[in-house]
C-alpha cells in the first residue's frame, strides 16, 4: 500500500512539473508571437497579454506545490543559523502545518469561488467565433499564415466558449486544483518532518 501511494505521489509530482513547464513554454511562445505580430506586421493580437497572464498565474500556483515539496520556500535563514537543528526541525514542522491549514482553506474557498461564478466571461472572439481568414495577397503571406494558426487554435478553444466568450470559472478552477496540490504536498512534508523528529528522539 505504501509503495502504491509513493508511486502515485511521484506521478502527481511529475505531472505537476510537466504542466508547469508547458505553461512556461506557452508564456514564452505567446510573448514572442505578440512581439512579432506587433512590431513586424503591425497587427498585435488582443488576446496575447491575457493568455500570458493566465499562464503565468497557473505556473505560479502549480509551482508553489513543487516548492513546498522540495522545502525551498523562503525562510529566515539567519534565524535557522542561530538555533539548534532540533529546534529548527520543530519550527519547520510547525511552518508546514500552517501551510497545510492555509492550503485547505484556500482549496475550499477557491472551489466555492469557481463554482459560484456564473455570468462572468472573458472576451475571446478571435478564438470563440470563426471570423475566417483574410486574404491579404502574396505580400502578406506570413500574416495570413499566422492568422491561420490563430484560427486553428480557435477550433480547439471553441467547445469551451459561451456566446463568443470564455467563462471566468475555467481560470478560477486553478485555485481549488492548486489548493489540492498544496494540501497533498503539505501532508507529504509533514510526514517527512514527523519521521525526522521520531528518528531524532531515538
Amino acid at each position: 500500500m505504501k509503495r502504491i501511494i509513493y508511486k502515485l505521489d511521484n506521478a502527481l509530482e511529475r505531472l505537476t512539473e510537466q504542466v508547469t513547464s508547458v505553461l512556461l513554454l506557452i508564456i514564452v511562445l505567446v510573448v514572442l508571437y505578440s512581439v512579432l505580430m506587433r512590431y513586424v506586421f503591425n497587427h498585435p493580437p488582443f488576446w496575447s497579454d491575457r493568455i500570458s497572464i493566465f499562464a503565468n498565474i497557473g505556473m505560479i500556483l502549480f509551482g508553489l506545490s513543487l516548492t513546498v515539496r522540495s522545502g525551498e520556500l523562503i525562510s529566515m535563514q539567519a534565524l535557522y543559523e542561530k538555533i539548534s537543528p532540533a529546534f529548527a526541525l520543530y519550527l519547520d514542522a510547525t511552518w508546514n502545518g500552517i501551510i497545510l491549514i492555509f492550503s485547505m482553506v484556500y482549496a475550499w474557498y477557491g472551489l466555492d469561488a469557481a463554482v459560484n461564478m456564473p455570468g462572468q466571461y472573458w472576451d475571446f472572439q478571435e478564438f470563440c467565433i470563426d471570423l475566417g481568414i483574410a486574404q491579404n495577397g502574396p505580400e502578406n503571406f506570413l500574416l495570413t499564415f499566422f492568422k491561420s494558426l490563430e484560427n486553428i487554435v480557435g477550433y480547439a478553444v471553441r467547445p469551451f466558449c459561451v456566446d463568443g466568450a470564455i467563462p471566468q470559472k475555467y481560470l478560477a478552477m486553478l485555485m481549488p486544483i492548486s489548493g489540492i496540490l498544496l494540501v497533498i504536498a503539505s501532508i507529504g512534508v509533514i510526514i517527512r518532518d514527523a519521521k525526522e523528529i521520531i528518528a531524532m528522539r531515538q
